[in-house]
């Protein structure tokens, strides 16, 4: 299942993470390249110690900005990484898309919305959180602007959360951990 709900920082098209066939279809509705993955969304710290590596500093971090508009590219646990067996046709319960995986790591965060944790939660699962456009438009923040930017490709969305005009605001920031050191990816409403 497609749908698109509001995260704290505009409108995002989201699928469970570990249902190849919708991350695919996403990446058609957003006319998206392939090579570039897709960001994760999480109900709670402990489902992203479920799937993902903290270091020390990620974990601090994280403890201090989430839930909030920070995305920590962490490496997904061994068991989640080796999974070239995954089936296209079939929901594997404890293996992400192959689609939102990059060197062994995932982009991940845990928002500061009710309505995205809650969705997560219900999966029992990550969602896939990319903005709701066509890729290269701006961040949007009314369902009206979502569809004009999707075109036709809105009709391939199984299911819309309406939270009305949301308020603009910055992306989220974008981090790694590498060697103890913090890398900004990419500067957001949080400043480290």
């Amino acid at each position: 299942m497609i749908f698109i709900y509001p995260t704290d920082t505009a409108y995002a098209l989201g699928c469970d993470a570990r249902d190849e066939k919708a991350v695919k279809k996403i990446f058609e509705i957003k006319s998206r390249d392939k090579s570039k993955t897709l960001p994760l969304i999480a109900s709670s710290i402990e489902m992203v110690f479920n799937w993902c590596e903290f270091s020390d500093i990620a974990l601090e971090i994280a403890k201090k900005y989430w839930p909030g508009p920070l995305t920590l590219v962490l490496p997904v646990k061994k068991k989640i990484d080796s999974i070239a067996s995954l089936s296209t046709a079939s929901l594997q319960n404890d293996k992400l898309s192959l689609l939102v995986i990059k060197d062994g790591c995932v982009a991940i965060r845990v928002p500061d919305s009710e309505e995205a944790r809650n969705l997560s939660k219900k999966l029992a699962s990550p969602i896939v959180s990319t903005s709701a456009n066509k890729a290269g438009d701006n961040n949007l923040y009314s369902i009206k602007e979502v569809k004009k930017s999707l075109g036709d490709k809105f009709d391939l969305v199984d299911k819309i959360i309406d939270k009305g005009e949301l308020e603009e605001k910055i992306p989220s920031t974008i981090i790694q951990i590498q060697n103890n050191k913090i890398k900004i990816l990419r500067k957001g409403q949080i400043q480290i």
